[in-house]
């Protein structure tokens, strides 16, 4: 595996543990998890941009209420992930 994409896929899953309240650390991690071994090296950096989004974001972004420049992809796993 490239060491750049190692290196993102690491930083995401820290990211998405520590966000600031549990609930959302336990969601988010969930999320990365569920996916993060499917994407490539773009779907990569939009999943990034996501994580980096604040609480509200995400949770408005995983209802279908707010569009953002993330790919539509990540965008999709993410409203069919909450759904479960």
């Amino acid at each position: 595996m490239n060491l750049n994409k190692q290196n993102l896929i690491n930083k995401i899953k820290y990211r998405s543990q520590y966000r600031g309240t549990k609930e959302m650390d336990l969601y988010v991690s969930s999320f990365v998890d569920n996916i993060i071994n499917d994407l490539n090296f773009n779907e990569l950096e939009h999943l990034n941009k996501l994580i980096n989004l604040n609480d509200e974001q995400i949770i408005e972004i995983s209802k279908g209420f707010l569009k953002f420049d993330i790919n539509e992809k990540i965008i999709n796993l993410l409203i069919k992930f909450k759904k479960k």
